[in-house]
């Protein structure tokens, strides 16, 4: 209304620039085209790449009104599920003349391609077929850390791979059965963390205090029962525990002075050899047994918040069960879950870091992925040590890093900026001789655990066509290179915080629309660097139309109907004299029709004349709905049985093995208290 107004009222229009009219022209002509060919768009949030590549494809935006921008804008930075946010995002220039004007133009035309941060900033229940969004509803079952951590286990439902081979083990510590089984693994880890500094570390300095090598005893006790309980071997077993609530209490107070405080195991070169052949056996039976160190270190995370806010580690289970029981929000909303941390991971000059690798969906049925094939590396700002568990020695995340400042023991060759494109990494790995190890082993290994999340997740996610959504997954690397998958975020940040991640967010985005947008018009146009790595076989699902139960059968048309029934009394005599019972009293049976009663008759006198069947009866297909009671005979000997107790009390015994074949073959099954049709 205030546009209309600033128009109309000259002696108002001071600032606005003069409408030209062949602009004007121009920009009706390429809306009514654009119109035409469904080609409106509206982002929330400042996308200046998705804009610009959209625009130059002859898409015109839709753009909200500002203050709903700001709105959705703020509420994305409060969003846990999400990782982007609008602060780190670049700024855009203000929109020229023609793009404000066709952008009017539009504002009540449909639009057809929404690009938001937000996955509940639009409601796909409301959306048209042919609209297109860049998010997938319900898709927290795995792009939260306690999703992620749930659906992993049902993974044998889906793939003979084991989550354990490429995801740290996790727990939720709000569930009181996971709780419990957290507090059993660390207290195994502990042990297995015991024996491997018996054999690691030089026992030959004396320490005080000293710990009692019954310490090394029980831990090999635990180990071995713990293979037994793998291998099945512990049936027969009693159930009582190995070592009571105390003694669990003693051992953990011995580990923590022998892995935290440096104290000396009595006699422990005694059991160097022990120790190394249990770790042999558990090292078959344990796939993470090569991430997990000495100090049996967890890092606990609130289920459901990204850019690592609230991320702790810690290595003593008291502080950690501590920890959790301080928000009781969290835990009423059970989203705090304890990860294994790995201890050992692949260092660049002693320097930890983790990997962002993109992947893109766009389908879930058939589940369709594509794998980006840049991603980049960030480096921690201070060199990895166990010895403080300081988040700027153990956390990668940019949005921590960057208001730190890098140490000066840092290596030279890590940039002040923290990060790597994985060309750099590439070459690093050259110069040790492992170059060869980056397809093999590296993205490999990444690529097979993004699919294996994404199956987990399938039953889960409300499917919808015309719908995509690119993921940031972190990944870790253990010292052989394996990818150890940390957790998938949703709208990854396209911050061009530093010039890597400028190079990078803008590639992708745009790769992003070549495969979401050209690939729909030509199969084979250029995806850029997304690599299709699954389609999966497309599944029909049957539409749902309610529950409609139904039996179905035959009727028999021309049936061989038995005499009329009579009273079900009978003689003694005709029970081979048996001592005669108080009998109930006798129901009262309705005849038969007079129709059949004369069939029957008719049929009774032409029986002994000639023994030969009658022909088929015709039959015909009939529906019976439920509810019913259906009585099903079979033949063999439970049918001979059932005829001829019918026929006793019909007082029709079969007495020749035709009758008894007639018998079995013409048995009609109705019910005496209603009428025969």
């Amino acid at each position: 209304q205030h546009e209309h107004i600033f128009y109309y009222h000259p002696e108002i229009k001071v600032g606005l620039p003069d409408i030209n009219p062949g602009r004007v022209k121009l920009a009706k002509s390429l809306v009514e085209k654009a119109i035409k060919m469904h080609k409106i768009f509206t982002i929330q949030g400042p996308y200046p790449v998705i804009r610009a590549a959209l625009k130059a494809r002859g898409w015109i935006e839709q753009r909200m009104p500002q203050q709903v921008q700001q709105r959705l804008n703020s509420d994305s930075r409060s969003n846990d599920a999400e990782e982007d946010n609008s602060e780190e995002t670049e700024k855009e220039k203000e929109p020229d003349r023609l793009h404000s004007l066709m952008s009017r133009l539009v504002r009540n035309e449909m639009v057809y391609f929404y690009w938001t941060n937000r996955r509940d900033a639009i409601s796909t229940n409301n959306l048209q077929k042919e609209q297109i969004i860049n998010h997938f509803a319900k898709a927290g079952s795995f792009t939260t850390k306690a999703g992620l951590c749930v659906n992993l286990r049902n993974l044998h439902w889906f793939d003979t791979a084991d989550p354990d081979s490429f995801f740290p083990r996790c727990y939720k510590l709000a569930a009181q059965d996971e709780k419990h089984a957290f507090i059993e693994d660390y207290r195994r880890t502990a042990c297995t963390s015991l024996l491997k500094y018996v054999v690691e570390k030089d026992q030959n300095i004396q320490c005080k205090p000293l710990v009692p090598s019954e310490t090394v005893t029980t831990a090999l006790k635990v180990c071995q029962e713990y293979l037994e309980s793998l291998e099945h071997r512990d049936i027969d077993k009693s159930l009582e525990t190995l070592l009571t609530q105390e003694q669990w209490e003693g051992f953990l107070n011995s580990y923590y002075l022998v892995a935290h405080g440096g104290a000396h195991i009595e006699k422990s070169e005694n059991f160097v050899s022990s120790c190394k052949a249990m770790l042999q056996k558990l090292e078959k039976v344990s796939p993470q047994l090569g991430i997990d160190g000495t100090q049996n270190i967890w890092i606990v995370k609130p289920g459901a918040k990204s850019r690592g806010r609230g991320i702790k580690c810690e290595k003593r289970l008291d502080q950690i069960l501590r920890l959790v029981n301080i928000d009781p929000m969290l835990i009423k909303e059970s989203k705090w879950v304890v990860q294994k941390y790995i201890e050992k991971p692949f260092l660049v000059h002693d320097t930890k870091f983790d990997v962002r690798q993109w992947f893109l969906v766009t389908d879930w049925n058939p589940l369709t992925v594509w794998f980006y094939k840049k991603c980049y590396l960030r480096f921690s700002t201070q060199p990895y040590s166990l010895d403080t568990l300081d988040s700027s020695v153990h956390l990668c995340n940019n949005s921590i890093q960057k208001h730190l400042r890098p140490s000066h023991q840092r290596h030279h060759c890590i940039p002040p900026h923290n990060m790597w494109l994985d060309d750099q990494f590439k070459a690093f790995l050259a110069s040790q001789g492992k170059e060869a190890l980056w397809e093999s082993v590296v993205v490999l290994g990444m690529k097979a655990a993004v699919i294996h999340a994404l199956k987990t997740a399938q039953d889960l996610i409300e499917s919808r066509k015309n719908t995509f959504e690119l993921y940031g997954a972190d990944f870790m690397l253990g010292m052989i290179l394996q990818p150890w998958l940390i957790e998938i975020n949703a709208s990854p940040t396209m911050a061009p915080s530093t010039c890597v991640t400028a190079q990078l967010c803008t590639a992708v985005q745009e790769d992003t629309l070549r495969v979401v947008l050209d690939r729909r018009v030509d199969r084979s146009a250029n995806t850029g660097d997304f690599q299709l790595i699954y389609r999966q076989a497309a599944v029909e699902v049957p539409q749902y139309l309610g529950i409609n139960l139904v039996v179905e059968g035959f009727a028999v048309k021309n049936p061989c109907v038995l005499p009329p029934l009579k009273s079900s009394q009978l003689s003694s005599s005709k029970r081979g004299g048996a001592v005669k019972e108080k009998e109930s009293a006798p129901e009262k049976v309705q005849p038969l029709p007079k129709v059949i009663q004369k069939a029957q008759e008719n049929k009774t006198s032409s029986s002994e004349a000639s023994p030969a069947l009658p022909p088929e009866p015709s039959i015909s297909r009939v529906a019976i709905h439920l509810p019913v009671t259906v009585l099903s005979v079979d033949g063999g000997s439970n049918f001979e049985h059932f005829s001829k107790k019918h026929a006793e009390v019909l007082k029709v015994q079969p007495t020749t093995a035709t009758e008894k074949k007639q018998a079995s073959l013409r048995l009609v099954m109705f019910n005496p208290n209603s009428p025969v049709k």
